[in-house]
């Protein structure tokens, strides 16, 4: 009889262990930007990062925003952020507003479109090329009528003299997101790619650039 083996599971492939362990980072990441901004004056956070505000009955401010066409609202001081039912925000809608609240810093849009190397993501660049653009361009392959139904459906807005169709959307209230796509023409495949607009790095840092813009292509595959 053979005695039992011990269990050798590497922390990192233990589904569950990783889940709390990303959540525990996510609680992490929230209170220290809640320290952060703790003290600061609602009215200019506001102004910064183009959200409105306006009072609470308890003496509080409430700024809001959309992100990808969904209204969530932060209060201050607390810093909690619900949806537009008044619902607590999953902690991951929580930890990027707060994010975005604690980087804003009123860069003007530039309306010019880069790809995230360009905002300080060179190391996730071709990661997020694979799993983004080429994924749609794969998935939509030659169908640029309904990737345009689809691309409407979900809230965005056409764009010009971009390739053979671009949309834009407006993933919190100063990061804009731009697909730009060209249909298989000349033996070549077709191709797609998620932009950013220049100051995107003034709002947030690449790698949440980079999960936003994850969030959008697979609402874009759904």
């Amino acid at each position: 009889m053979c005695p039992d083996k011990p269990d050798k599971r590497l922390p990192e492939l233990d589904i569950t262990a990783n889940e709390d362990k990303r959540r525990r980072s996510l609680q992490e990441r929230c209170a220290q930007h809640r320290n952060n901004l703790k003290g600061q004056d609602p009215h200019k956070l506001a102004g910064l990062a183009a959200m409105s505000i306006r009072p609470d009955n308890d003496g509080s401010f409430i700024l809001s925003g959309e992100h990808l066409n969904s209204q969530y609202h932060v209060k201050w001081p607390s810093f909690t952020v619900t949806d537009n039912e008044g619902n607590p925000a999953s902690l991951q809608i929580e930890a990027l507003w707060l994010h975005y609240l604690d980087r804003a810093d009123g860069q003007p849009l530039t309306g010019r479109w880069v790809n995230l190397s360009e905002i300080g993501g060179l190391f996730y660049q071709q990661a997020f090329q694979g799993y983004c653009g080429d994924m749609l361009a794969e998935y939509w392959n030659d169908d640029i009528e309904g990737l345009r139904k689809k691309c409407l459906a979900s809230g965005g807005w056409s764009l010009p003299n971009l390739g053979d169709l671009a949309f834009e959307w407006r993933a919190l209230p100063r990061l804009p997101i731009c697909l730009c796509y060209r249909l298989p023409s000349g033996g070549k495949e077709a191709w797609a790619t998620v932009l950013f607009d220049a100051a995107a790095g003034h709002y947030v840092a690449a790698d949440v650039a980079a999960i936003t813009g994850k969030k959008l292509a697979d609402r874009l595959v759904e």
